[in-house]
């Protein structure tokens, strides 16, 4: 899996991540969210919410983009899916289906929310907005948030 980071204090004004406007149509008033590929989702931009919404993933860094070794390294969170990372015009959730990958060779990509806290548990302090590790489905019971709507 590939980790990039999106919200109002990104580079693209992405806006905030963490309101009820996203495709899933529910935020998290706390615990870590994410954006989930395209392929994953289940649906495309406009279509509503997908079968992933809703869904948790334990994610771990690994890596940063150029495969040196993360200064996080193992390093894990979890985050429940509440948005599209759509596969237009983005090439990190850009896959064609779970067998392919993008360009950091990862099948499946996490938008990490930055009005959550994600992309900086996940990060740290290594001044990376992109890393590359593993991702496991897990349940939500692992994960510590509330939501809301």
């Amino acid at each position: 899996a590939s980790f990039t980071q999106y919200g109002s204090t990104d580079t693209w004004g992405s806006g905030n991540c963490n309101v009820a406007t996203t495709a899933c149509g529910f935020y998290t008033s706390s615990g870590y969210s994410a954006a989930i590929s395209q392929n994953e989702f289940g649906v495309g931009p406009g279509a509503g919410a997908g079968p992933a919404c809703g869904t948790c993933w334990k994610l771990t860094a690994r890596t940063d983009s150029s495969g040196n070794t993360f200064s996080n390294a193992g390093m894990n969170i979890v985050v429940q899916v509440t948005n599209l990372c759509p596969a237009d015009g983005n090439p990190p959730c850009a896959q064609n289906g779970p067998s392919d990958s993008n360009q950091y060779r990862a099948n499946l990509n996490f938008d990490l929310c930055i009005e959550s806290g994600a992309p900086g548990a996940l990060f740290g302090d290594s001044g990376v907005g992109l890393a590359v590790g593993s991702a496991e489905q897990v349940d939500c019971s692992e994960w510590s948030g509330t939501v809301a709507s």
